[in-house]
């Protein structure tokens, strides 16, 4: 056999390994779901909020021991609107709001206790304070929820 067929034969076989090797990296993975949100900090700011609307020094959420990815707040909250940036200082950045404008929180919890991530902060949703006084709030970024318990006025 002339040494270019054998070249050849070398190649073609090399190429032929090549692509039957990778026959299982061509799966198609889908992810059903929502992903979680990877943050390290999470806030709110609005009228309801003991910081009102200053973005610079927004109200802080802490992170669960357990789960990093768990943030609450227990405090007062106003009667009034708020929303949760994930980063000071930016309208323009990252949100988490409810899916639908106006969604009451109050003495009985929240009324929808999914939410939307909004990479532009729009739609400008928010949620709606309808009763003074103290609250813990827990955001679970993993799944997707929120909810509202009222501890007192």
């Amino acid at each position: 056999m002339k040494p270019i067929y054998k070249f050849l034969s070398m190649v073609m076989l090399f190429v032929a390994m090549t692509l039957i090797s990778c026959e299982g990296e061509k799966d198609l993975v889908v992810i059903e779901g929502n992903l979680p949100i990877k943050t390290e900090t999470f806030y709110m700011v609005g009228d309801a909020t003991p910081t009102g609307w200053n973005l610079d020094a927004p109200t802080a959420f802490s992170p669960s021991e357990k789960d990093p990815l768990v943030f609450s707040y227990e405090g007062h909250l106003n009667t009034g609107e708020f929303k949760c940036p994930l980063k000071t200082g930016n309208w323009s950045g990252v949100f988490v709001m409810p899916v639908t404008n106006g969604c009451k929180v109050s003495k009985t919890g929240i009324e929808e206790n999914s939410f939307s991530l909004m990479p532009t902060g729009q739609p400008d949703n928010k949620w709606k304070v309808e009763d003074a006084g103290t609250y813990k709030i827990t955001f679970d970024l993993r799944n997707w929820v929120v909810s509202a318990v009222y501890l007192s006025e």
